[in-house]
């Protein structure tokens, strides 16, 4: 299995990335939406991957955490779920919100996502919810990358914390406290420092 791809972004649009590594361009599917990937185009980056080999037709599926590939591949062994639409759940759910979703049995939440609907977010919550803890553990969630398509800074944190196993409420005022005094941190550097905070109190 190929773990990972590292190359220069050569092009980035929605649902696909091309590497250009050793003079080759290697296309990649990607979840739909990612905000940032176009604002790296021209640099090297690292992309996880999933490499799926169907009917003779060769797929690189790209992901920019191993949370999220994770995720992917625990959605792919759901019934009725291949890559569509595992890629449509990563499009319109962090890691962290997907987590959360499933946990909670949140199927409206899950019904966001484009081909999903009720009857495949149930079998999806049936099939994975006790598997998800042990292929995520909360160290990896803790440490995965919170940027992504549309959602806050703020609702990105307390998703994660939620995650994690605090109520809204408590991770909501811990991630107002550290936006508030440290605004020039990075989303990691935000969601770490008000775990700390968390578990000293």
């Amino acid at each position: 299995m190929i773990e990972f791809l590292r190359g220069r972004l050569v092009e980035a649009m929605p649902g696909k990335a091309v590497l250009e590594i050793g003079g080759i361009g290697i296309a990649l599917q990607m979840p739909p939406v990612d905000d940032d990937l176009p604002g790296l185009s021209g640099q090297e980056i690292t992309l996880y991957t999933h490499l799926l080999i169907k009917d003779d037709v060769i797929n690189i599926y790209g992901f920019r955490s191993g949370e999220e590939r994770k995720l992917f591949n625990l959605i792919l062994s759901v019934s009725g779920f291949g890559p569509r639409l595992a890629l449509s759940l990563l499009g319109v759910l962090t890691v962290s919100q997907l987590y959360v979703a499933v946990l909670e049995e949140n199927i409206p939440q899950l019904t966001r996502a484009h081909g999903v609907g009720r009857k495949a977010a149930q079998r999806l919550v049936l099939e994975i919810k006790e598997k998800l803890p042990k292929v995520i553990s909360t160290e990896d969630l803790a440490a995965c990358p919170v940027s992504q398509t549309g959602s806050t800074v703020f609702d990105d944190l307390t998703d994660a914390l939620c995650a994690l196993g605090y109520s809204n409420s408590e991770s909501a005022a811990a991630v107002s406290k550290v936006i508030e005094h440290h605004k020039d941190l990075s989303r990691e550097d935000l969601l770490k420092l008000a775990l700390k905070n968390m578990t000293k109190s």
